[in-house]
Parts: structure tokens; C-alpha cells; sequence
């Protein structure tokens, strides 16, 4: 671990001369010091720098105004401190990995409650949660209850489905939703068909035209 922390201190000057070279030009240049500085201090604990630079060069492409993207990135650093702290509880041994840190602030970012998200890392210790995590978050979108949601793809990681085919169990659940069924019906049928869920496709507007949406949106357990 102390090796681990020199070579990140000893990497520090190369992060800032990387960051201001990719900021001049974009963004305000009063922001630069103050978004180097964020920079530095996140790759000083461990945390992915990338979606940071990314935030502030968003915020210059769009003329957003300098204390608006200090702001932001700012935001960013703190979710991805939170995230990095949900691996630890979740019992990830550190350092977390850029993927999994990032990963994870995407997930709390659309919405999945932390709880949800600290179960499913628990849940999957071995296996990238990329994926199960995306998956969660699309019925998260869609009212599902989250621990309603957890255990549907728990369910089927456990039945031998991975990756892309997370995201065809999500994505049939969300179209029995849309065919009409409640959220706990839409679940339960997807249960019962793991693991041969179909794989997920865009439904032709002749095979929605007729759908019903459920009469109401409220989460269901």
C-alpha cells in the first residue's frame, strides 16, 4: 500500500501537465488551476481523473460559465468519493478500480439507492458489475422497485446470465411493462423465463400501437 500511494504521489506532476494541456482552449482559462487542482487531488486518492477532465470539457463546449463548471466537476469528485466508499462497505478489498468507481457513481447518478447498489457488489464479488448495475438502473427508470430489481438480476447472474444478457433481462421486463402488466407481474414473468430471456430488441411501433401503460407509475414491490 505505501508503494502504492508513492507511485501515485510520484505520478502527480505528469496528471497536471496531462489535464492543463487537454483543458487550454476549452474551457475558461481562470478554471484550469482550480480544475487541475481537483485533478490532482483525485488521483491523490485513487479515483478515476477521466470523468472529471470529461465534466470540465462538457461544461467549455457548452459556454457554460466558469463557477458553474467548478461546480460540476466538483459535484463529480464527491460522487466519485461516495462510490469508492460503497465498494469499501460493500467488502471490496481497495484500491477500487477506475471501472468499478466509475461504474458505480453512474449508477447512483440514475438513480439506484445505495443500499441497492452496495447489495448487488456484495451479491456479485466475483464477476464485473457493469452490466448488472446498467441493468438496475434502466428498471430503476422504470419504477421498479430496486430491491424488487436487484433480485431479478441476482437471480439470473446466478442462473448462468452475464453481461449483454443482463441487459435482455431488464430490457423484457421493461416491455412486459409496457404490454400492460404491472411492475410485480412484469417481474414475475421474467422470473419464470430466466434463463432463456429473450434477447432484447426494439419493439416495431405495430407491436406497440396497442399496448396499454399500467394505470399508474408508483413503484411496486
Amino acid at each position: 500500500m505505501k508503494l502504492a500511494l508513492l507511485l501515485c504521489w510520484a505520478a502527480l506532476p505528469l496528471v497536471g501537465q496531462s489535464t492543463r494541456a487537454r483543458l487550454e482552449g476549452r474551457v475558461p482559462s481562470a478554471t484550469i488551476p482550480v480544475i487541475d487542482s481537483l485533478v490532482r487531488l483525485a488521483a491523490a486518492e485513487g479515483l478515476p481523473t477521466q470523468p472529471l477532465i470529461q465534466k470540465a470539457i462538457e461544461g467549455g463546449a457548452k459556454h457554460i460559465s466558469s463557477d458553474r463548471i467548478v461546480r460540476a466537476v466538483t459535484l463529480n469528485l464527491e460522487q466519485l468519493r461516495q462510490a469508492q466508499a460503497l465498494l469499501v462497505r460493500a467488502g471490496d478489498a481497495p484500491p477500487a478500480t477506475a471501472v468499478e468507481v466509475t461504474t458505480v457513481a453512474s449508477a447512483l447518478k440514475r438513480g439506484v439507492p445505495s443500499p441497492v447498489v452496495e447489495r448487488l457488489i456484495a451479491a456479485l464479488p466475483s464477476e464485473p458489475r457493469s452490466a448488472a448495475l446498467h441493468a438496475v438502473a434502466d428498471l430503476e427508470v422504470h419504477r421498479f422497485n430496486g430491491d424488487s430489481a436487484a433480485d431479478l438480476i441476482i437471480t439470473a447472474e446466478r442462473q448462468g446470465m452475464r453481461g449483454q444478457r443482463l441487459l435482455d433481462v431488464s430490457g423484457a421486463a421493461i416491455q412486459q411493462l409496457q404490454r400492460g402488466h404491472t411492475h410485480a407481474e412484469a417481474l414475475a414473468t421474467v422470473r419464470d423465463e430466466i434463463p432463456n430471456v429473450p434477447p432484447a430488441s426494439l419493439p416495431l411501433r405495430s407491436g406497440i400501437q396497442g399496448a396499454r401503460r399500467p394505470a399508474t407509475t408508483a413503484p411496486q414491490p
